[in-house]
């Protein structure tokens, strides 16, 4: 059953990056993201709580966990199907040998290798209210990097606008397809169907359920200071 997610932003609000940067891949997503996502994220009037380079390790991550506004979780690292690497390649998130409640009520989004094949659908069983990854190995290439963030960073910026999980899908999808488009007309054709390939493995709850809770018609929670409303779609 499909439902809609919706959310409404509060000023007290904050998210957790949690972004590796100890090669040269994740160098270069860490250093996009606070160039270009992270003020676009402030701009809408939340804090960014970021654990990057050492401090994207399990300790640290745990402890801004436990702050009770933290809302939101993205990052741009390594990952397995069953965990989230952070630093050194060392778990952050591994199947079962995290705290449940942490990740409870949260949204969680991860450019992150295979993290959506059994990672994603677990967060979500122990309550994660929903999960936007891939499920095989991410693709990008270094000489045109900042076209592979912009994409995977739109869900970033398109729940910092305010849009429900389904639109939020709907608008990466939209902004993957003008990328390709224009890396197309540029005659750069393997950079286009390497983004495309990303396009077809992005996973989120209107792709499959598996990455949503199971909620019913007109419940709703308040979590944190954040207002989450669900619904089904008509």
């Amino acid at each position: 059953m499909d439902i809609k997610l919706c959310v409404e932003l509060r000023l007290d609000l904050k998210i957790l990056a949690i972004d590796s940067s100890y090669d040269k891949i994740t160098q270069r997503s860490c250093e996009y993201r606070n160039r270009n996502v992270y003020p676009y994220m402030e701009s809408k009037g939340v804090e960014i709580v970021r654990c990057q380079d050492q401090s994207a390790c399990r300790s640290y991550v745990k402890s801004k966990l436990s702050q009770n506004n933290i809302i939101y979780i993205t990052g741009v690292g390594h990952g397995t199907d069953t965990a989230y690497l952070g630093e050194d390649s060392k778990p952050i998130f591994d199947v079962d040998k995290y705290q449940h409640k942490e990740l409870q009520n949260k949204i969680v989004h991860l450019f992150a290798c295979h993290t959506a094949a059994e990672l994603g659908p677990n967060l979500v069983k122990h309550g994660c209210l929903a999960f936007f990854g891939y499920d095989v190995e991410c693709i990008v290439y270094l000489h045109i990097s900042d076209a592979f963030f912009e994409c995977a960073s739109e869900i970033d910026r398109a729940f910092a606008d305010g849009l429900t999980a389904e639109q939020v899908y709907e608008r990466t999808i939209e902004y993957y397809n003008r990328k390709i488009s224009e890396l197309i007309d540029g005659g750069h054709y393997e950079e286009a169907a390497a983004l495309e390939y990303n396009r077809e493995h992005l996973c989120a709850p209107s792709v499959n359920s598996k990455w949503e809770i199971k909620m019913q018609e007109s419940d709703s929670i308040q979590s944190n200071g954040l207002y989450f409303s669900l619904y089904l779609l008509r």
